[in-house]
């Protein structure tokens, strides 16, 4: 019978932790906010192309396949909400949230009611242009039209 062998494995990971040197968690975050900033513009432009995917994909099949069609609807309005949250456009933000909420609610096999989906894309191309005037009345509209459905589908 063999004597079993203990062999010790040296954590990198830990050593390098350890070791002097490298960026405290202010400076990692700082970073990180600044490469989130050089990056604004090109983000921001490309909430309008979003917006536009939006209403071709909205415009498209609305039969048999209206599923991937509410699959690539969500996707998309998921992607503008996250990007919205990222630079703070909170009514871009909270408009692709309700519309991902209200895609989400159909789903389950209900009778998509697509003139409420296209309020909202027209709501979110709006939204997107960076125009602010108006985005109060827009948002209200939304949560009339979001509350309607999302609540009759729980």
């Amino acid at each position: 019978m063999s004597v079993a062998r203990i062999f010790k494995v040296e954590n990198r990971l830990a050593k390098v932790a350890r070791s002097p040197g490298g960026k405290t968690v202010e400076e990692a975050v700082r970073g990180a906010e600044q490469r989130i900033e050089s990056v604004r513009e090109q983000c921001i432009a490309a909430l309008a192309t979003k917006a536009d995917q939006l209403a071709v994909l909205s415009a498209g099949d609305r039969g048999a396949g209206a599923q991937d069609t509410m699959k690539g609807l969500y996707n998309i309005s998921n992607a503008i909400f996250g990007v919205a949250c990222v630079y703070e456009l909170d009514a871009l933000a909270e408009a692709a949230c309700s519309l991902c909420d209200l895609l989400h609610g159909f789903r389950n096999g209900e009778t998509i009611n697509w003139s409420a989906v296209d309020v909202h894309v027209d709501g979110i191309r709006l939204l997107a242009t960076g125009r602010s005037e108006g985005a109060l009345s827009v948002l209200a509209g939304l949560r009339k039209v979001r509350a309607r459905f999302v609540s009759a589908q729980s």
